[in-house]
């Protein structure tokens, strides 16, 4: 694959086949260096933030492991809706339970 070893930009990516998409995040991405895909993951998140109308407290992408990436939301209501997909990468929304000191939450994702 072409794009393995380039930073895409979202329009590039979202136009990807699942299986291209699969390779990247499962043979390039890498969760102990986070630079490497760093310019993709951050159009891939900021175009998840154009696309949603809610004021969330955060939003990112995160390595669960090998091959395992998430978007994720933070909001404080959680009637607050959330996409379940954007762009093939699920989404897990995060509810502030808790607020331990100005800057840090205690969070409960669905």
């Amino acid at each position: 694959m072409k794009l393995l070893n380039n930073n895409i930009t979202f329009l590039e990516w979202d136009i990807l086949p699942i299986s291209e998409k699969r390779e990247i995040w499962n043979h390039y991405w890498n969760p102990y260096e986070p630079q490497i895909g760093a310019f993709t993951k951050r159009e891939i998140v900021d175009n998840l933030i154009k696309s949603i109308p809610i004021n969330a407290l955060q939003c990112g992408i995160k390595s669960f492991g090998w091959g395992v990436y998430m978007l994720f939301i933070i909001v404080d209501n959680s009637k607050i809706r959330v996409p379940k997909q954007f762009s093939d990468l699920s989404v897990n929304k995060g509810v502030i339970k808790d607020w331990v000191n100005k800057d840090e939450a205690k969070i409960t994702f669905n």
